[in-house]
């Protein structure tokens, strides 16, 4: 009985040490009056950090300026004076005349070098040039900062972006310049940008002039002429047809190859997103519409208006019955959720409908004594056939050991169990031999009785 409730104790410590891991968040499938338009999207809960809505996430895309926001994380982690003043090398305004060889506006519209008039020579501070570049996504804004904190090399700083974009999880991106001029070579997925802007948001100084309207850069004797710099995101213009009150920055960027992409923030009540649109259709026939910017509207308005932080799952509600051995006065126990479980939800959607049929049991048969609370299974909770999240199922109540219940099991398992029928083998094996034996001692017995009477009667 020792060696049997020894092996019990180790298997309860066993299953007391196994742990559980969470499960991705649920995308869900928005009710839009227009289709999303854009190629790749992803957004993105920032309270809660998980996705509510993704398109295409992991399709390669070109990112054009949307590369400005790695570039910015780069200057911002290695430039500790951000007053300190950059002079414009002429070197990047010959790339750019090489671009535009390559791919002039009659021919390649929408690919344009954008620049916001600083000339080669022009000496303005690492803020100026960042507010140039994250608002008007100003080319020899970019690289002037990669020629300066790449030590004269730009090739070197986009190597610093490459390994930054590895060192974060942006492990399907690769860039090839800092400023996002088309570049068949250079691409990236809604998700790795959405990984790299996440990221960004933490730098400090990042948000403050990503999310900006306006910005002034006053002339100077080093600067000709004072420069006024507007926010390219018109959902933040009051004035466009696209202003959307709770938006804010993050960077927008096209091409005649990528189409609009966009990068933006908003809050309301309460809750906050990042969204990421990727190759949205520019437009035919001069049509300026923004289709990027309406993907982005929509997508905000459903989710501030259907997306709730929900209680899917309370932790008083009995999820199973599972059959408990030598209990006291019962035969089975009741599963509960070890804690609330909560999670983005779309409103319209019954959480009856989730499935809580995946269970795992952490035992082959459950033996009195529990205590409530007692760490049974685990639950995987599953949506159309997503996972939602995963969570450890306890018992409900305490149960007691009936020790009868027990003392009867255990003996009765003894006599089913091999040792026994090994000593009942045994004790039959030694029972024949203590016969044999007696019988063989009798028989010599009267062996010698006989041989005793026989030399007596010889004798008279």
């Amino acid at each position: 009985m020792k060696k049997f409730l020894c092996i019990l104790a180790s298997v309860v410590l066993l299953l007391g040490t196994i742990k559980t891991d969470i499960a991705d968040a649920l995308s869900f499938t928005p009710t839009l009056k227009d289709k999303i338009s854009s190629e790749a999207v992803v957004l993105y809960n920032i309270d809660t950090t998980s996705v509510v809505y993704e398109k295409n996430p992991d399709k390669q895309m070109n990112p054009v300026q949307l590369v400005q926001i790695m570039t910015a994380v780069i200057v911002l982690e290695n430039v500790t004076d951000l007053n300190q003043k950059y002079e414009c090398p002429v070197e990047i305004y010959d790339e750019f005349t090489r671009y535009s060889d390559t791919y002039p506006a009659e021919q390649f519209p929408y690919n344009e070098v954008t620049l916001c008039d600083l000339d080669a020579g022009d000496a303005v501070t690492v803020k100026e040039l960042l507010y140039a570049m994250m608002l008007s996504s100003s080319c020899e804004a970019a690289g002037t900062l990669a020629y300066h904190v790449g030590d004269g090399s730009v090739e070197k700083f986009v190597e610093m972006m490459n390994q930054k974009a590895k060192e974060i999880g942006a492990v399907n991106t690769k860039f090839t310049n800092p400023h996002g001029l088309y570049d068949e070579n250079q691409y990236t997925t809604a998700s790795d940008m959405m990984t790299i802007t996440e990221y960004a948001m933490t730098v400090p100084g990042f948000i403050e002039i990503a999310s900006a309207n306006t910005y002034k850069i006053p002339s100077s004797d080093t600067l000709s002429v004072e420069i006024n710099l507007s926010n390219r995101n018109l959902m933040m213009n009051a004035d466009s047809e696209y202003y959307y009150p709770n938006a804010k920055g993050i960077k927008t960027g096209s091409s005649g190859q990528s189409g609009r992409c966009l990068v933006t923030k908003a809050s309301k009540d309460g809750q906050s997103y990042i969204i990421v649109l990727m190759s949205s259709p520019l437009g035919l026939d001069n049509d300026e519409s923004y289709t990027n910017l309406k993907d982005a509207t929509a997508l905000f308005d459903w989710a501030f208006d259907k997306i709730k932080h929900t209680t899917i799952l309370q932790s008083t509600e009995e999820i199973q019955t599972v059959k408990v051995n030598y209990a006291v006065g019962r035969k089975s126990i009741n599963l509960r959720p070890a804690e609330d479980v909560q999670c983005m939800w779309e409103s319209t959607l019954n959480t009856a409908s989730i499935d809580t049929s995946d269970i795992t049991y952490l035992y082959k048969e459950l033996n009195a004594p529990i205590k409530a609370g007692d760490k049974i299974a685990t639950l995987t909770l599953r949506y159309s056939g997503d996972v939602i999240d995963t969570v450890d199922l306890v018992a409900y109540s305490d149960v007691e050991r009936s020790i009868f219940k027990y003392s009867s099991e255990i003996i009765n398992s003894y006599f089913k169990s091999a040792s026994f029928k090994n000593a009942l083998r045994i004790a039959c094996a030694l029972s024949v031999l203590y016969i044999i034996l007696v019988l063989y001692v009798a028989n010599k017995r009267m062996k010698k009785r006989r041989e005793k009477r026989l030399a007596q009667s010889r004798k008279r």
